[in-house]
């Protein structure tokens, strides 16, 4: 990725989002803190000037207005830098102490707190606001005391420059924080577009990289990576489904031409005809089951038969599968029972489970010796809804059970039965659509096959 493209990303779009919002969360904050801290200076001086009156007001009850004004002169005069302002003056305006030398034009008749601007000494002539508070005496006599606020904006100033620097440092290390940030980020996002571009190349192989933080990169690289795996295993599975369809069909087709050749250079009769027609014909319905077979191990991979889910009686399905199979197990000799456990319901795609089930029962009857049993049952398990057949026939050894769920998969002791190893595999593919599991077990002695869906 190009340097000057990392300011035009999303990341680095996000990051400067993100700042501004807290960019505008610290300024509102500084104006609390801003606000707050005038508020706490003003809170101060009217409490620095409610002490100067209290004890004016006693000085003034003890000594009458001599003593008064002698103690405001004594004050005026330790006020070098006129932090503290006094005036005591008589009712025909005459100054009587204090270190101002008129009432302030501003303040005019107003009595309570007041503000109003005087200049400061030592030729300084800038002017500072006074926050103060004026009183009417006995016979006319009029008391102003204040206290400058000289000294307390110069706090505010200085907390407030504090603020700003503050924040503007908070600002550039949110730039540099989200430009850095961005880059790591891009990092990983280029090396997940450098992986799937070689996949894109061809080369199925290739995974994303983990870096062991379990963080949100690495749960769709984890993702990704299951993705891939079920990818590869599809395409695996439809090259080795290529390849068994050329091996398994192409005997029955040559045999079937075989079978019609002899009879076309025969100088066969009409009964040797007849007979050649039906073999073929049976030799077709096994390809047309087989080609079925496949065409329904598509639709239960497919997603789209999602659509035809609904909420149905799993018992139903176990009882409509013990009836299908029930003639040819009492032609085989064979016990076949069902059981289910009342008020079941499940989700699904009612055609393909009963395809499922009944290729279950199926490969129990067809393999079940004469005198056996085979039992459907339908339970509710701690696990969830389990839906089993179980019989006693030879069963599948256990290194072989994830083998036999593969396309054509057919064990050597049982290549002598009909079939076309579609079975199982059509099992698993349903099973996957509906997110259960599938499971082989041993019966001791026979198989036990369980489907299991979860709550």
């Amino acid at each position: 990725m190009r340097p000057g493209s990392l300011l035009h990303t999303t990341t680095f779009r996000l990051a400067l989002s993100y700042l501004g919002i807290f960019t505008i969360s610290a300024m509102a904050l500084l104006l609390l803190v801003s606000w707050t801290t005038a508020m706490f200076i003003e809170w101060q001086v009217q409490e620095t000037v409610d002490a100067e009156v209290t004890g004016l007001s006693e000085v003034y009850r003890d000594r009458g207005m001599i003593g008064l004004a002698d103690v405001v002169n004594d004050r005026a005069r330790q006020e070098v830098e006129r932090r503290t302002v006094y005036l005591l003056m008589a009712s025909d305006g005459r100054r009587i102490a204090g270190n101002l030398a008129t009432w302030p034009r501003e303040v005019s008749d107003i009595l309570g707190w007041v503000r109003f601007p005087i200049d400061l000494p030592s030729g300084n002539r800038q002017a500072t606001e006074v926050l103060g508070h004026a009183y009417d005496l006995a016979n006319g006599y009029r008391l102003l005391v204040g206290r400058s606020l000289y000294e307390a904006k110069r706090v505010k100033s200085a907390i407030n420059r504090a603020l700003g620097w503050g924040l503007a440092l908070t600002i550039l290390l949110g730039v540099v924080g989200g430009y850095f940030t961005s880059r790591h980020l891009l990092q990983r996002v280029d090396s997940m577009n450098r992986t799937a571009r070689r996949i894109v190349g061809g080369d199925m192989g290739q995974r994303m990289n983990l870096t062991g933080t379990e963080d949100e990169f690495d749960q769709l690289a984890e993702s990704f990576n299951e993705m891939m795996d079920e990818i590869e295993r599809l395409l695996e599975g439809i090259r080795t489904v290529s390849d068994n369809i050329a091996h398994d069909l192409r005997t029955p087709l040559n045999r079937l031409r075989s079978r019609i050749d002899l009879v076309l250079m025969s100088d066969a009769d009409a009964e040797t005809y007849r007979r050649t027609l039906e073999e073929t014909l049976a030799e077709a319905d096994n390809l047309l089951a087989t080609f079925s077979a496949l065409l329904t191990i598509s639709h239960a991979e497919s997603a789209a038969r999602l659509e035809h889910f609904e909420a149905l009686d799993p018992a139903r399905l176990a009882a409509d599968a013990v009836e299908l199979y029930e003639p040819l197990a009492e032609e085989k000799g064979i016990r076949l029972v069902g059981h289910a456990d009342p008020g079941l319901s499940l989700r699904g795609d009612r055609h393909l489970l009963f395809q499922a089930l009944a290729n279950m029962v199926d490969n129990a009857v067809k393999y079940t010796p004469e005198g056996g049993s085979v039992a459907v049952t339908v339970a509710d398990t701690a696990d969830g809804i389990e839906l089993s057949v179980t019989d006693s026939g030879p069963g599948i050894p256990p290194e072989a059970r994830d083998k036999v769920l593969d396309r054509f998969v057919r064990l050597d002791a049982t290549r002598s039965t009909p079939g076309n190893g579609l079975g199982l595999s059509l099992v698993q593919a349903v099973t996957r659509l509906h997110s259960a599991r599938l499971m082989l077990e041993d019966n001791a002695p026979g198989l036990k096959v369980r489907l299991v869906f979860g709550r």
